[in-house]
């Protein structure tokens, strides 16, 4: 029988993003209609095989949310901020991405073993 309460999925992953401005520049940048380009240029700045484990990363989020629909609860955090330190020292997350799901932990981009994992802290039977 599957649980009523979502389950937390916790993801800990160099997160991919734009740079922001103080908020006073960032008025100003979006004012002026270039804050998308900017935007544009910071992102197209990673490297090719970071957007590549990036892209890959979010597609397996995604087909977890669909596949496990309203069933979990799935928490991102970033590999450089301080939470990750503290996961780091506390529960020993080395490599990303890792998922950790009731105090497994999985590292890796294979869906059937992240799947597997969830499966069985869901009790779901296939």
């Amino acid at each position: 029988m599957a649980s009523h309460h979502p389950l937390e999925v916790e993801v800990v992953a160099h997160v991919l993003g734009s740079l922001d401005h103080c908020s006073h520049c960032q008025v100003f940048i979006d004012g002026t209609g270039v804050g998308g380009q900017i935007h544009q240029a910071d992102m197209e700045s990673y490297p090719a095989d970071w957007m590549l484990e990036w892209q890959q990363l979010s597609d397996l989020i995604f087909n977890l949310t669909e596949r496990f629909a309203n069933q979990l609860v799935i928490k991102i955090t970033d590999a450089r901020s301080p939470q990750a330190l503290w996961m780091a020292l506390r529960s020993g997350v080395r490599k990303y991405p890792t998922f950790i799901i009731a105090n497994e932990k999985y590292h890796g981009y294979n869906e059937e073993q992240v799947a597997s994992i969830i499966k069985r802290h869901l009790d779901i039977n296939t």
